[in-house]
């Protein structure tokens, strides 16, 4: 018959005049000095009947000796599933006070016992592969002598690091991402052993490092230019919006506007980024979600010319919507270049002659574009056109075409019904109304006849300007001031726009940028600074793949390595004592392809065991 030896009591804490009651797991153990009793594990909180505390410490006690295996098995469920979740807590308290190796002469003969492998078990089953590689990489760009720097205390250059590997790995609230860390992810071994991780801290850290945002990320760009040797002769500016999931009243930051993903129904934030030709984040700038895209590059210039990573000098790629004429001329003022999607819709006869007509063959093989080319004393100019674009972009117009038609329709048809609204000035606001949403009004006449104070009847036309835009598609023109490029040097330099949208897009499907639960403007802000932070450290770990011939996206990297585990282990020798080890398991043929690519060990932390 086995004996117990654990109990639970409980003790009175008082703080700042407060009573909190604490509980105590407790084991009687004998001594050379008699019987004492030694403090197991500290309970905060346990919502369980004083009746029960006895049967609940037996529970743990029989399934840390692994008596629940064999002569003890408790039946109320509540009793069970406490039972393991803090004799988990105690086995990796143990495991961690437990030093991992042995260098004793019998260290061999130790490593070798008599076991019941029908008493094995394996428990705590954590992910460890894409939290490592994460850690690697944040410590190759000296994380922690950036934060210490700040004067970040341990824990929060712990939990900074915390922060950035969950945004990564599963991007989620501060609540669920303490969950996530408790439960599921090694992260807190990898970073800080046994520290309590608890949503306030986490959020308080992640204001912080908004604090710091500019040298942090300036730090950061640096690192990774030594790391990689970037060349940095190229800043692709762009920028971006998200939305909300909720409505957030009050906020400077969050307007209404023309959202990306076409969710004009909610609030916007705007991201404004550049980065280098190898997709490498340099400066960022978090801004009102109706900002107009012409209006923000000023300040992102003065960034670039203070910075400490020698961009002067440099050739700016940017889309028309933030190339304007103002634009341009305050880009040349600041010492820079550009290359840019023009603006300017008409050109005078024969600007770009067909005689100077070349084809360019894009990365997929299939795709070809044919470039006219035109030179000025100050200029180079690009007519570009594709006929896949041209397809592309004529469905698109159709598609709204047939919407904005089918809405005249059908509010002209409502006019000839009973009990509706015909007011003229309420169907001018309509048509106003479906003009913003279709943003195709400017290619109709439209006419309202009216009776008295009401509409009528809706009359409308496509103009010369619809057929025209219609013949346009597919065309864009690229201009530069770089005289030095030849046509295919130029196409494929502002062909490297495609990189910020890839960042964007990795930041907004795999790196958590949305949804936005915040209310407040600075959590807000600081989330989606996080989750910069996180593009900045993924960017190098997938810049080294592809060095070795991998081009995963990060979401292949993270399905790849989500089953790569840290678990605990534990059986009976045939002396009823109870060997625990923790340990990451093998890595298979495509986990191993990653780390031995990345250069990084398999295991992060040693073998760690115990015997009780």
């Amino acid at each position: 018959m086995y004996t117990f030896h654990m109990f639970i009591r409980e003790v009175i804490r008082k703080v700042k005049g407060k009573v909190y009651p604490q509980y105590q797991l407790v084991e009687s153990i004998r001594t050379d000095r008699g019987p004492r009793q030694h403090l197991v594990l500290i309970i905060n909180y346990l919502d369980l009947p004083k009746n029960k505390w006895k049967t609940l410490a037996n529970a743990i006690e029989a399934k840390l000796s692994k008596q629940d295996s064999f002569s003890y098995q408790e039946k109320d469920v509540e009793i069970q599933n406490l039972a393991a979740h803090y004799s988990e807590i105690i086995i990796r308290k143990r495991l961690n006070e437990t030093k991992c190796e042995v260098n004793t002469e019998d260290r061999a003969l130790r490593d070798y016992e008599r076991v019941n492998i029908n008493s094995m078990k394996n428990s705590d089953a954590r992910t460890i592969g894409a939290e490592q590689i994460i850690l690697n990489q944040l410590k190759e760009y000296k994380i922690d002598k950036i934060l210490k720097e700040l004067e970040f205390s341990p824990d929060q250059i712990n939990y900074a690091k915390m922060l950035i590997i969950a945004r990564a790995t599963h991007p989620s609230s501060e609540r669920e991402t303490v969950r996530w860390l408790k439960e599921n992810s090694s992260t807190i071994e990898l970073t800080s052993k046994d520290m309590n991780v608890y949503d306030n801290a986490l959020h308080r850290t992640a204001v912080k490092l908004l604090d710091n945002k500019e040298y942090i990320e300036e730090k950061l760009a640096i690192e990774a230019k030594k790391v990689f040797k970037l060349e940095e002769n190229i800043i692709l500016y762009d920028l971006t919006n998200t939305y909300f999931e909720s409505h957030k009243v009050g906020s400077k930051i969050a307007k209404y506007g023309k959202s990306k993903e076409k969710r004009n129904d909610q609030p916007l934030v705007s991201i404004a980024l550049t980065v280098d030709e190898d997709g490498f984040a340099k400066k960022s700038r978090i801004l009102e979600g109706n900002i107009a895209e012409a209006k923000t590059l000023e300040k992102t210039l003065e960034q670039l010319k203070d910075s400490q990573l020698s961009l002067k000098n440099k050739t700016i790629v940017m889309d028309a919507g933030i190339a304007s004429e103002e634009n341009i001329n305050l880009i040349k003022e600041k010492g820079f270049n550009y290359i840019v999607a023009s603006r300017k819709r008409k050109y005078e006869k024969d600007f770009f002659k067909e005689k100077q007509v070349t084809h360019i063959e894009l990365s997929d093989k299939k795709t070809k574009v044919k470039i006219q080319l035109s030179r000025t004393e100050e200029e180079t100019y690009l007519l570009c056109y594709s006929e896949e674009k041209a397809k592309r972009d004529k469905d698109i117009l159709n598609t709204r075409i047939k919407k904005f038609e089918s809405q005249l329709d059908l509010l002209n048809k409502k006019l000839k019904k009973p009990r509706t609204i015909k007011k003229y000035e309420n169907i001018i606001e309509k048509i106003g109304r479906l003009k913003q949403i279709y943003g195709i009004g400017s290619l109709y006449e439209i006419n309202v006849q009216q009776k008295e104070r009401d509409a009528i009847k809706i009359e409308y036309k496509r103009n010369e300007k619809a057929e025209q835009k219609i013949k346009k598609q597919g065309y864009y023109v690229i201009r530069t001031n770089r005289q030095d490029l030849t046509e295919k040097e130029i196409f494929k330099i502002y062909r490297s726009l495609t990189t910020v949208e890839d960042s964007f897009r990795s930041m907004k499907t795999e790196l958590g940028l949305r949804p936005n639960y915040h209310k407040a403007d600075k959590p807000t802000i600081a989330h989606i600074f996080i989750t910069i932070l996180a593009y900045h450290i993924i960017s190098g770990i997938l810049k080294k793949l592809k060095k070795k011939g991998i081009n995963y996206k990060w979401e292949t990297v993270k399905n790849i390595l989500a089953t790569y585990l840290r678990i605990t282990t534990s059986f009976k020798t045939e002396t009823m004592r109870v060997i625990t080890v923790r340990d990451n398991i093998e890595p298979n043929a495509s986990q191993k392809k990653i780390f031995d690519s990345l250069e990084i060990k398999h295991n992060f932390l040693k073998k760690e065991k115990i015997k009780t």
